[in-house]
C-alpha cells in the first residue's frame, strides 16, 4: 500500500493544592507523627496559615508575605460547545479553562481539533495553552517558537492541533469513561490583556480510505494528520501522535517533500492502522538549503490519497517476466549452439581427413611473403624472415616482437598466457574485496535507515518502490540480475569458443600458430566477471542509493570500459600486452579520482583532472599512432629538444603524416576528449562519477569505431554474426540511453527536490525507467562483448603475417 501525499471549599486548602511544592500527608494508619512541609506562599494579608487537624501531626506555622489583589490569578471556567468560537481576554492575573463534555460514541469515527488564535501574542510573553484529556496532555505556546538551532521568518500566532483519540489507545479501551471531559487551559505572563479565540471542531473525514483523496491546508502552526485503517483490522492505534516539527522525527518513518512524495506501507508492519502526519517546516533548510523562500505565510495545499499496490500474483508475474527476458538470450544461444553442432557434424561426415590436410597444405604454400604494413607474427618459413626484416626496417626486433622469435627466444606465448591468467585472478581478487567491503557498508546504512526511520537517507523512486523482506525497493535491486545472467552467459560462450579452439589446435597445431588472430581469453573472462560484479554492486547500491555510495554503481563500469579497450588493442598487438597489475593500478587510480571528485569537486581539482586527462590522451594517441613503438621514458623527455629542432629543420617531411587514416581518427578522438575536459572545467558538474564514466564510455565507443573502420579500410570483412551483434548492440544502447536520460531520482539535489522526479511504474506496474535501463544496458553490454569476441572470425584461416596491425 502506498501513501502519496498529517472549584474548592476552603481557600487555604485551595492554595495548598494549587501552589505547594512538597506535601507529605500524615499517615493516620500508623501512630506516628508526620511533618507537613509547605513552600512560601503569597496571600492577601499577613495571617498565620493552619492545616486541618490530623491525628498526632505536628503542624508547621508559616507567615505569608502580603501582595496586592491584582497579582492573584483568577481562574474562569467556561462550559463550551463544539464548533463554537470563544473570544476572550487574558493577562497574568487571569486564567481561562474551557470545559467540553461529550460522549465517546458521538465521535467514534471522528477526531477533535483545537484551534487557538492570538494575534497580539509576543515571544516575550507568550500565550500558553494546555489541553487535558483523561489520560493525555498536550501543550504549546503562541507565537510558535522555531525549532532549536533554526529560524523562522514569520511568527505563527494561530495554532491548530488534532487530538489523539484516547479510545484508540490499546491500554485504555476498557478503562475510559463513556462520558469524557476535555479541558483547555489558557494562561499568559503578559501584564496587558491579550485577545485570543478558542474553537474545538470535530473532523468528519478523519479516517481516510483507499482511493479516497483528501485535500488539506497545512502550515508550521497547523499540522494535520489522518488515520488509515485497513479493510479488516481491530481498530487500535497507539498514541501519542508526533505532529510538530520538533517531534515528527520520533515517528516510525518520515521524509521531506516540496511538491510530491510517497511512502509504501505494509499491513504486516502496521496491522492496527497508522496515522498520516503532514507538517509544514518553518524554513527551507531541509528542502532547499541554498534557496530560501521569504514568503511570510507558509501555507501548503496538500492532497493525500492512499492506493493499493500490486497483488501477489502481479508481483510474481513481473519477476518471472524479468527472468524471461534474460531467458530468451539463453534459449537463442542454445538453439544456435545446437544448429552449429549439427552443421559441424554434417561437414565432418562430408569431408574426409585427407581433404582437410590437403587444404591446409595448399594454404601453407602461400605463406612465404611478409607484408610491410605490419603483422602480428612472422612467417613460419624461416628463410623469408630475414628478407622481411630487411624490407620493413622500421620495425626492429626490440620495438616489436614477432611470434616466431617470441616462441624460439623470448617465450612470449607463455608470458602472454600467464598475463591473461593473472588478469583473471586480479579481477577475481578485486571483485571479492569490493563485494565484502561495500556489502558491509550498505548493511550498516540500511540498519541506520531502519532504526531512525529517516527516508531522506535513500533516494528511492517512492512511487515505484516495491518492498520485499528487509528491502524497501526490491524491484531496483532485482533488475540488476540482468547483468549477472548476461555475464554468466558470456563466460559460458567464451569457454565454449576456447574449447572449440583448443580442439582445432590439437587436430592441427598450425591453426593456432600461423592462422588468424592469436587467441587469448583471459581478458574476455575478466570482462564477464566484471559484468557480473557490476550487477552485484549495482544491486548493493540500490539497497540505499545516495550521494555517498554512488561509486558502487560505477566502479566496475570503469573496469569494463578499460578491459574492452585493452582487449581491442591486444587483438592486433598480442606481444605488446599491458600487465594485469598495471591495468588494475590504472583502474584503482580512476576509482580514487572518482571518490575525490565526489567528496571534493573544487575548481582546482577539475583543472588538475583536465591536465591529467589531456596528457593521458596525448600519450595514448602517440602509442596507438606508432603501433606501440613509442616508448615514454626518461630518454624520451631528454630527446624532446633535439626532436623539435629536427622537426623544424625537416618540416616538409615531418608534418606529412605517415598513417593518414590513423591520424584523422585519432584527431577526432582527441577533439572529443579535449571537449570533455573543457566542459568539466567550465561546468564542474556535481556528479563526477558519471562524468568520469562518460569519458571512459566515449573513448570505448571511439576506439571500437576506429577498429571497425580500420578493419574495413584494410579490406577485411565483418561476418553476419558480429554484424548482428553490432546492430542489436546499437539499438540496445540507443534505447537504454533514452530511459537513462529520464531519471526518476537524482542525488545531486536534496531528497525533497529529488522526489519531484518520482513517477509511477512504467512496465507491468513493477518496473520504472531505471529498471528498464538495467535490462537494456545489460543486453547492450552483452552484445558489445559478443561483437569483440567474434569481430575477427573472418581471419580464422587468414595467414597471420598478412594480417595488418593498427
Amino acid at each position: 500500500m502506498r501513501i502519496n501525499l498529517t472549584m474548592f471549599h476552603s481557600s487555604s486548602v485551595f492554595f495548598i493544592l494549587a501552589c505547594y511544592s512538597t506535601f507529605v500527608a500524615a499517615d493516620t494508619q500508623k501512630n506516628e507523627t508526620q511533618k507537613i512541609y509547605l513552600s512560601s506562599f503569597q496571600f492577601f494579608q499577613e495571617v498565620p496559615l493552619y492545616v486541618p487537624d490530623f491525628t498526632n501531626t505536628e503542624v508547621m506555622e508559616y507567615h505569608i508575605n502580603p501582595i496586592s489583589y491584582n497579582d492573584v490569578i483568577h481562574p474562569y471556567v467556561i462550559s463550551s460547545d463544539f464548533s463554537k468560537e470563544y473570544t476572550v481576554q487574558v493577562n497574568r492575573s487571569t486564567e481561562y479553562i474551557f470545559e467540553y463534555v461529550y460522549n465517546t460514541s458521538h465521535v467514534k469515527r471522528k477526531a477533535l481539533r483545537v484551534t487557538v488564535h492570538c494575534p497580539s501574542s509576543i515571544s516575550t510573553y507568550p500565550l500558553l495553552v494546555v489541553v487535558r484529556q483523561q489520560k493525555e496532555v498536550l501543550s504549546w505556546q503562541l507565537p510558535l517558537p522555531p525549532p532549536p538551532n533554526s529560524f523562522a521568518v514569520e511568527k505563527y500566532k494561530k495554532i491548530s492541533r488534532t487530538l489523539c483519540k484516547e479510545e484508540d489507545k490499546r491500554q485504555l479501551r476498557d478503562s475510559l469513561d463513556a462520558t469524557q471531559r476535555l479541558f483547555i487551559d489558557v494562561t499568559t505572563s503578559s501584564p496587558v490583556y491579550l485577545n485570543f479565540s478558542v474553537e474545538v471542531n470535530t473532523l468528519e473525514n478523519f479516517i481516510i480510505g483507499l482511493e479516497n483523496p483528501q485535500t488539506v491546508v497545512v502550515s508550521p502552526g497547523e499540522p494535520f494528520y489522518y488515520y488509515f485503517k485497513f479493510p479488516v483490522d481491530i481498530n487500535v492505534v497507539l498514541c501519542p501522535v508526533f505532529d510538530t516539527e520538533e517531534t515528527i522525527r520520533y515517528g516510525n518513518f518520515y521524509q521531506t517533500m516540496t511538491l510530491k512524495a510517497g511512502i509504501t506501507v505494509r499491513k504486516e508492519d502496521y496491522p492496527d492502522g497508522f496515522y498520516i502526519v503532514i507538517v509544514t517546516l518553518s524554513n527551507d533548510d531541509e528542502c532547499a538549503p541554498y534557496f530560501q523562500h521569504i514568503f511570510m505565510h507558509r501555507e501548503k495545499n496538500v492532497k493525500i490519497w492512499v492506493e493499493e499496490k500490486i497483488t501477489y500474483l502481479e508481483y510474481l508475474a513481473a519477476i518471472f517476466a524479468g527472468l524471461g527476458f534474460c531467458a530468451i538470450f539463453y534459449i537463442v544461444t542454445l538453439v544456435i549452439t545446437c544448429v552449429e553442432y549439427i552443421r559441424a557434424k554434417k561437414e565432418a561426415l562430408a569431408h574426409s581427413n585427407l581433404e582437410d590436410e590437403s587444404l591446409i597444405d595448399n594454404v601453407d604454400e602461400n605463406l612465404h611473403v611478409r607484408t610491410c604494413h605490419g603483422a602480428t607474427t612472422s612467417t613460419f618459413n624461416e628463410a623469408a624472415d630475414d628478407s622481411a626484416l630487411s624490407v620493413c626496417s622500421s620495425l626492429s626486433e626490440k620495438d616489436y616482437d614477432i611470434l616466431e622469435d617470441a616462441e624460439s627466444e623470448k617465450d612470449v606465448f607463455r608470458a602472454v598466457d600467464s598475463r591473461h591468467i593473472l588478469c583473471r585472478s586480479c579481477c577475481s581478487t578485486c571483485c571479492n574485496i569490493s563485494k565484502a567491503g561495500k556489502t558491509n557498508y550498505l548493511i550498516y546504512y540500511f540498519q541506520v535507515l531502519d532504526e531512525t526511520g529517516n527516508q531522506d537517507l535513500c533516494y528511492y523512486n517512492f512511487w515505484c518502490a516495491h518492498p520485499l523482506g528487509l528491502l524497501s525497493d526490491f524491484n531496483h535491486v532485482f533488475s540488476n540480475i540482468a547483468y549477472v545472467l548476461f555475464g554468466i552467459l558470456f563466460i559460458g560462450l567464451c569457454l565454449r569458443k576456447e574449447r572449440k579452439h583448443i580442439r582445432a589446435s590439437k587436430k592441427d597445431r598450425k591453426v593456432d600458430k600461423y592462422y588468424g588472430i592469436p587467441q587469448h581469453y583471459g581478458i574476455f573472462y575478466a570482462m564477464g566477471g566484471a559484468l557480473i560484479m557490476e550487477g552485484l554492486l549495482s544491486a548493493c547500491y540500490h539497497i540505499c542509493p545516495n550521494h555517498s555510495n554512488f561509486q558502487f554503481d560505477t566502479a566496475f563500469m570503469y573496469v569494463i570500459a578499460v578491459l574492452c579497450m585493452l582487449k581491442i588493442y591486444q587483438t592486433r598487438h598480442p606481444d605488446v600486452n599491458a600487465s594485469a597489475n598495471g591495468t588494475y593500478l590504472v583502474l584503482a587510480f580512476s576509482v580514487l579520482l572518482g571518490v575525490i571528485g565526489v567528496l571534493s569537486g573544487t575548481i582546482y581539482f577539475w583543472i588538475l583532472f583536465a591536465i591529467i586527462h589531456i596528457i593521458t590522451c596525448s600519450l595514448l594517441s602517440g602509442h596507438i599512432y606508432y603501433m606501440g613503438r613509442l616508448k615514454v621514458d626518461v630518454l624520451f623527455f631528454k630527446q624532446i629538444p633535439d626532436k623539435i629542432k629536427r622537426a623544424l629543420r625537416l618540416w616538409k617531411t615531418t608534418f606529412r603524416p605517415m598513417y593518414l587514416d590513423r591520424m584523422v581518427l585519432l584527431l577526432i578522438a582527441n577533439a572529443a576528449n579535449w571537449s570533455l575536459a573543457i566542459f568539466g572545467v567550465i561546468t564542474t558538474p556535481k556528479d563526477f562519477a558519471s562524468y568520469l564514466l562518460v569519458i571512459f564510455l566515449t573513448n570505448l565507443l571511439l576506439y571500437t569505431g576506429f577498429y571497425i573502420i580500420m578493419k574495413l579500410r584494410h579490406g577485411e570483412k565483418i561476418l553476419l554474426q558480429p554484424l548482428i551483434y553490432l546492430v542489436f548492440g546499437t539499438i540496445s544502447w540507443a534505447s537504454s540511453a533514452y530511459f537513462f536520460l529520464a531519471p526518476r531520482t537524482t542525488w545531486e539535489m536534496t531528497p525533497a527536490h529529488s522526489r519531484q522526479y518520482n513517477r509511477d511504474c512504467s512496465l507491468l506496474h513493477f518496473y520504472d525507467t531505471h529498471d528498464i535501463w538495467h535490462f537494456l544496458s545489460a543486453s547492450a553490454m552483452f552484445f558489445g562483448f559478443m561483437l569483440l569476441l567474434t569481430l575477427d572470425d573472418d581471419l580464422t584461416f587468414t595467414p597471420r603475417e598478412t594480417i595488418p596491425v593498427f
